[in-house]
């Protein structure tokens, strides 16, 4: 619902390049565009993600600083509500990360652009071009989302299933507080999604329970070394440290399901210092039995 009290539906279409890339195709409230975004630095367990884009790509808001054209100016989109939201060709970067914290999954985005990410009021100035999101999981397949669009704060929940989405949000909030004309500006939207990813093998992002399930499996490898003895000896390094989400983290920070994983890996640590132990009294014995 926009600040008319009209329903204004849209859809969206995205696929994604050779892993690198997503190309976006938003059609409704009298406009279409396309958005593209590229994955310069995937996350790893430690660092963030950084990508770069370019959103309204052939937007027909081809005006920067829309909010500076009023309704004297003649131009068509001059008293559309959202004018500054479809400014053509707004580039931008962000840096992405996922986190655990106290058990509950996070994600944090902060970012900066050009043109709509850009506004006017005193907040907007201080912070020209920024924005910043989070979103975290309480349970399972449940998300509260939060926003700082660069100009406006949204807020809204999701929920998904297998493939499929649903989200309901408000935008503008901070407009609720306002004692002009705009605290009556109630702005809800509702989106349903489906990922069809029937043939795809690539992910948008790593999953963060892989990426600690490979480190842990980095700290700990098992080296067999072959020397002038019958019998081999067996030798485990490990490298003493917990496994965090990211730098200067602890194993408190860590999920459930990895905590567990890292306990079955430390008892097969003691079960192979048992074997290695073992090991070595054969030798000892055969060695004796040389003598």
């Amino acid at each position: 619902m926009d600040k008319f009290g009209q329903f204004v539906p849209y859809g969206m279409v995205g696929v994604g390049l050779w892993d690198r890339a997503e190309l976006g195709l938003f059609a409704g409230d009298k406009q279409f565009f396309f958005n593209l975004k590229i994955k310069v630095i995937e996350e790893t367990l430690r660092m963030p993600q950084f990508s770069i884009g370019m959103d309204n790509i052939l937007s027909s808001v081809q005006h920067h600083r829309a909010q500076d054209y009023g309704p004297e100016s003649g131009w068509y989109y001059a008293t559309h509500p959202d004018k500054t939201d479809y400014e053509y060709y707004s580039p931008y970067a962000v840096l992405s990360k996922q986190v655990v914290i106290g058990n509950t999954n996070w994600m944090f985005n902060l970012g900066g652009g050009a043109n709509r990410f850009t506004g006017q009021v005193p907040r907007s100035r201080f912070f020209n071009g920024m924005f910043a999101s989070i979103e975290f999981s309480p349970f399972k397949d449940f998300f509260i989302q939060g926003e700082y669009s660069g100009h406006d704060f949204q807020a809204g929940i999701k929920y998904t299933y297998n493939n499929w989405g649903i989200r309901f949000g408000a935008q503008a909030i901070e407009d609720w507080a306002k004692d002009s004309a705009y605290s009556g500006n109630r702005r809800f939207a509702l989106g349903i999604s489906y990922l069809f990813d029937k043939y795809a093998t690539a992910k948008r992002r790593p999953d963060i329970l892989e990426l600690a399930r490979g480190a842990q499996a980095a700290e700990e490898p098992i080296v067999v070394t072959q020397g002038e003895e019958p019998i081999g000896e067996v030798s485990v390094s490990t490298g003493g440290r917990d496994i965090g989400v990211e730098s200067g983290t602890g194993y408190k920070e860590l999920s459930p399901e990895v905590k567990d994983l890292l306990g079955e890996l430390r008892a097969l640590r003691e079960e192979r210092e048992k074997a290695q132990k073992a090991l070595l009294e054969l030798r000892e014995w055969l060695r004796d039995l040389k003598e």
